[in-house]
């Protein structure tokens, strides 16, 4: 009868053969893919440790996924920091074309106000002319005319009124 201990020996013994055996041999080389000729859906069902050549340099998939992270950082940066300035640019034009168009009323304000100003002291500097005296004359008898108790008052302003009317008519007003 054969003993079990001779046996188990032996398969121990394999085990430890193979093991030395893959250790001697070293790792097993892992195929290298071309970038080119990968597609996207390819790339996607490879490892994260798959060796892929790009551009004659050797990386593996993380490291690729990895530097596109990096880049699209670097890409964002740059888009926000564009964006920053052309903001800054347009408030600034902004800021100039307000500043030029407040420039443009307050001239436009100042030509208004001394044109106001010339035609009130034209007005102002004016003689008393004779449309003046009658327009005082109109209001006097206005008053004049509240206060008059008989009809012969009344037909007196009257006819004055009539008059100068007929004054101012000829005046032109």
């Amino acid at each position: 009868m054969l003993s079990r201990k001779p046996i188990a020996h032996v398969g121990i013994a394999a085990i430890a053969l193979l093991a030395l055996g893959a250790q001697a041999a070293g790792p097993v080389a892992q195929p290298v893919y071309k970038a080119e000729q990968l597609s996207r859906q390819r790339f996607k069902t490879l490892p994260d440790s798959a060796v892929i050549e790009r551009n004659g340099q050797r990386m593996t998939k993380a490291q690729i996924r990895a530097q596109a992270v990096r880049q699209q950082g670097a890409a964002a940066a740059q888009m926000e920091a564009a964006t920053r300035q052309f903001q800054a640019r347009v408030e600034q034009r902004r800021a100039q074309f307000l500043q030029r168009q407040q420039a443009q009323l307050a001239a436009d304000n100042a030509k208004a106000m001394e044109a106001a100003t010339r035609r009130l002291q034209a007005d102002s500097t004016r003689q008393a002319g004779p449309r003046d005296a009658i327009e005082r004359e109109a209001a006097q008898l206005f008053n004049r005319s509240r206060a008059a108790t008989t009809a012969d008052d009344r037909a007196q302003i009257e006819r004055r009124a009539t008059d100068l009317l007929r004054q101012l008519q000829q005046l032109g007003r």
